[in-house]
């Protein structure tokens, strides 16, 4: 018999995700696991007939093969039926949208991903298999993603989700009877429990973030209380909110935040509840309201990252104006700088006003050119220390309408915090990638360009970039920033690379840089480049603005002097084919001959010409990349041409070591954009010219969670010389059988030793798995283990291996790996011991008995060499 099970205390994705399980496995039973929260109730008293359920107790559990779990990846949360989790018999498969956690299912077959609803996962499925959907159960599934996401508010939520509910409303989704059941009225009880938590809420800031905690005790039991948090939060409009509720000697929490500094599921998770980042409930049992209260201050402060502060995000150091600064000068510096405002100092420097365009403007409609800003500028100073909280500074902007709050030390001005900065800090860099105000291109005019760059290049690169524009004044060369760092200028990425393109003699003008900078020339006069390596390391790429041609496809480019235009058309894509002017009075140009702006605002990666992808096919990988770390999609012909490339076979053309270079970049990218690339890979086909069996898989997809999940602390342990592209390369890699992984290693021409890294997170990992899975050994054991391991290896093994082998990793690196042995060779050699390799194993055994605790001190180390050497001798 396979049964259809959810969680306790049934919500609506919960019950919406059983509706769709039993379309996909129609001989299934429905059992609700526990209770029913009430507007999910009353949706089933309504629609009785329509939804058959099986009463726990009229089901045979000695009958049951099959489990399928939704909404939910916890035996603990099957209630009565958790003991038939890991029974003989019995398959497992899960259907869930929550992020993995220490408490999940193991050796289930796992179909889960981490969108906004499990209901979205399964129509996922029932799309793709063509199966119908009834005006009744598009209502139904809609109310599970609606619930679930907030109506799509919710962080958590993905396109999927909002692409799914737009096909749930083409099916005939009933939006009244959502909006009937989705915000159910509060009964008299929950009304009452509100107030008591409104009179019981009280904030407190914890590393600068403010934090909302409501408490109230009840004499009766109510349920809602996740409803009741969630209309409190948006009734008082809080970032974060924990209400306590003390009912019949237990405490319910809930907990709800908006800010990414305070994981709602870490916190709960200490007291044994759960949830997501976002949103989650515990019970504390045998606790009074104060203790709850208590506990939950007490995670709070050990839980919650801090705040981001106007230290932290704020432009500096600060261009400033006199009192007595003229006021046509203050126009003249703020056209040059592109600034719209200027903070105002006296002569000890102390902050005293701010000048922005529009007192500039009326002081000259009347003629007041020559007066000093003094008479002007804004008095009424609004200003914060370096640490004050994020919270506090769009407090300040929002209430009293300004665009930029200075940062003072000490009366001084050390930097300034503008609205950009708080939107990026708030919402992250991918908020701001679409260009505003509509009908205008922000980045096209010279002013906007050079003020991007004051605000995000550090002081020496701008000072870098000044040098360079003078001597190319002054030599006679037209010289131009291009390639990535252009790109992510416009973006607001961080970027530090300088790539020159020269129309002229390239390798000439980087001698006459060289000896400007007091810097080193390496040049290659093959292809007209140059690298300059300052004093300080740094590297400036200098190329003769060339073109390229291609004797055939998969070729190497043949190269030939050109213009900056033709230079940019070789590129590979728009969005990287544009350049920026650096000589003279050009300074901070821009250059878009092909549309790269217009591409940046679309959001999407297009090639330059129909032949781009025969002539260089890694611009396929690389497509790939860009599209996932910027959150583009390939424009639609480009993408057409993509696939019709791996059609023709041309990927296989390719050098291998070029492919190679393309995957290491793609791994090296922050999770878990490796594992959308490896899928976008195979949707385009192209995944299977590396390695005809390589195919994504459920494993693959849990492999690489876990690496999301663990991968940063993984590398911390590893250490600085870690490469970190290896795990993620590894993930995919497993899908190989046999020895192929080595094969394919050795065929794309991997360095020996990352091949070894590779072959022993293959290898090695999953035999020290099994090995520390069986039982404990003593330290010495442990470190046989783990010493020979690679920094990649042992990295892997800390993201596959379980919190128990996480913990001995942890352990191993702080306290057992670099432990040595007070005694040495020279000890032994006093104790009359010929040099042999019989050293190594003495010292070895020695080192062993001081990881497990058996010697201590040197002395006891010599009393130990000289057994052993005395054993040797007789030997």
């Amino acid at each position: 018999m396979d049964v259809i099970l959810g969680h306790v205390n049934v919500d609506f994705d919960a019950l919406a995700s059983m509706a769709a399980a039993k379309k996909l496995y129609p001989e299934a039973v429905m059992v609700f696991a526990g209770a029913v929260n009430r507007n999910v109730r009353e949706f089933i008293a309504l629609h009785g007939d329509v939804l058959e359920f099986m009463e726990p107790r009229a089901l045979d559990v000695e009958a049951v093969t099959r489990l399928i779990v939704v909404d939910n990846r916890i035996a603990e949360r099957l209630g009565e039926f958790r003991d038939l989790v890991g029974r003989p018999g019995i398959e497992v498969f899960v259907y869930d949208h929550h992020p993995p956690s220490p408490q999940d299912m193991v050796g289930v077959k796992d179909h889960s991903e981490q969108l906004g609803a499990t209901t979205t996962v399964l129509l996922k499925i029932i799309r793709r298999k063509g199966i119908a959907v009834t005006p009744f159960e598009a209502t139904l599934f809609a109310l599970g993603i609606h619930e679930d996401t907030g109506s799509l508010t919710f962080a958590g939520t993905t396109h999927e989700d909002a692409e799914t509910l737009s096909y749930l409303m083409r099916q005939g989704a009933n939006l009244g009877v959502i909006m009937h059941f989705l915000s159910p009225p509060l009964t008299s009880l929950q009304h009452e429990l509100m107030k008591r938590l409104l009179t019981g809420l009280e904030f407190i800031r914890v590393k600068g973030v403010l934090v909302a905690v409501a408490t109230a005790g009840m004499e009766e039991y109510v349920e809602g209380a996740s409803l009741i948090a969630g209309k409190l939060a948006e009734l008082e409009n809080l970032d974060v909110l924990f209400t306590l509720s003390e009912m019949h000697g237990r405490v319910v929490v809930v907990g709800l935040s908006r800010l990414d500094q305070v994981n709602v599921d870490e916190i709960l998770y200490a007291m044994g509840g759960g949830g997501h980042a976002k949103a989650g409930s515990a019970v504390m049992k045998g606790f009074t309201l104060e203790r709850a209260r208590s506990r939950v201050i007490e995670l709070l402060e050990e839980k919650v990252r801090p705040l981001v502060t106007a230290g932290q995000i704020m432009s500096g150091p600060v261009k400033t104006l006199t009192e007595e600064t003229p006021i046509i000068e203050a126009s003249r510096r703020m056209e040059r700088t592109g600034h719209t405002a200027f903070p105002v100092v006296d002569e000890s420097g102390t902050l005293t006003g701010i000048i922005s365009r529009k007192d500039l403007d009326k002081a000259g409609h009347h003629g007041l050119g020559h007066a000093p800003v003094k008479g002007f500028m804004s008095r009424n100073l609004i200003s914060v220390d370096e640490k004050a909280p994020l919270q506090e500074i769009q407090a300040l902007m929002t209430g009293n309408a300004i665009g930029r709050v200075p940062v003072v030390r000490d009366g001084r001005v050390i930097g300034i915090v503008t609205r950009k900065d708080v939107i990026r800090a708030l919402h992250g860099a991918d908020y701001l990638r679409g260009f505003a105000p509509p009908g205008r291109v922000p980045g096209y005019k010279r002013a906007e360009i050079i003020e991007l760059m004051q605000r995000a290049l550090p002081g020496e690169m701008q000072a870098l970039l000044r040098n360079i524009s003078r001597t190319a004044e002054a030599g006679g060369y037209n010289v131009f920033l291009v390639g990535g760092v252009v790109r992510d200028l416009l973006l607001g990425f961080p970027n530090l690379d300088l790539d020159l393109v020269v129309e002229g003699e390239g390798i000439e003008f980087a001698r006459l840089l060289a000896r400007e900078l007091k810097a080193r020339v390496r040049s290659h006069r093959k292809f007209g480049t140059a690298v300059i390596i300052l004093p300080n390391g740094r590297r400036i790429d200098v190329a003769t603005a060339r073109t390229e041609f291609y004797e055939y496809p998969a070729a190497l480019p043949t190269v030939e002097i050109s213009s900056v235009k033709q230079d940019l058309y070789r590129r590979d894509f728009t969005i990287n084919a544009m350049a920026i002017a650096l000589s003279g009075e050009r300074f901070g140009e821009l250059l878009d001959f092909f549309g790269g702006l217009r591409d940046l605002q679309r959001r999407q990666v297009r090639i330059l010409h129909n032949l781009s992808f025969v002539e260089d096919p890694t611009r396929i990988f690389r497509a790939v990349r860009f599209e996932q770390r910027y959150g583009f999609q390939l424009e639609t012909q480009t993408e057409m041409l993509a696939r019709r490339a791996v059609e023709m076979e041309i990927v296989g053309k390719l050098t291998n070591a070029r492919v190679r270079d393309e995957l290491i970049d793609i791994f090296s990218e922050p999770q878990p954009l490796p594992l959308r690339a490896v899928e976008r890979l195979q949707d385009l086909g192209a995944l299977r010219t590396l390695h005809h069996e390589l195919c994504v898989s459920q494993a693959m997809r849990g492999r690489y969670r876990m690496l999301e999940r663990h991968g940063e602390k993984a590398a911390e342990l590893a250490g600085e010389g870690m490469k970190r592209w290896v795990p993620p390369l590894v993930a995919m890699l497993e899908e190989l059988p046999g020895r192929e992984a080595e094969k394919w290693c050795h065929l794309m021409r991997f360095k020996r030793e990352d091949t070894q890294a590779i072959l022993q997170c293959l290898g090695r990992v999953p035999e020290t798995i099994r090995a520390l899975s069986t039982e404990m050994p003593p330290p010495s054991r442990i470190a046989g283990f783990l010493d020979p391991l690679a920094g990649e290896a042992l990295a892997y093994l800390y993201v596959l291996g379980g919190p128990g082998i996480r913990d001995v990793v942890e352990l191993y690196v702080n306290k057992w790996k670099y432990m040595e042995t007070e005694i040495d060779g020279n000890d032994l050699a006093g104790l009359g011991l010929a040099p042999s390799r019989i050293y190594a194993e003495i010292l070895g055994a020695v080192r062993d008995a001081r990881l497990d605790g058996e010697v201590e001190s040197r002395e006891e180390e010599l009393e130990m060499a000289r057994r052993l050497v005395k054993k040797a001798k007789k030997g």
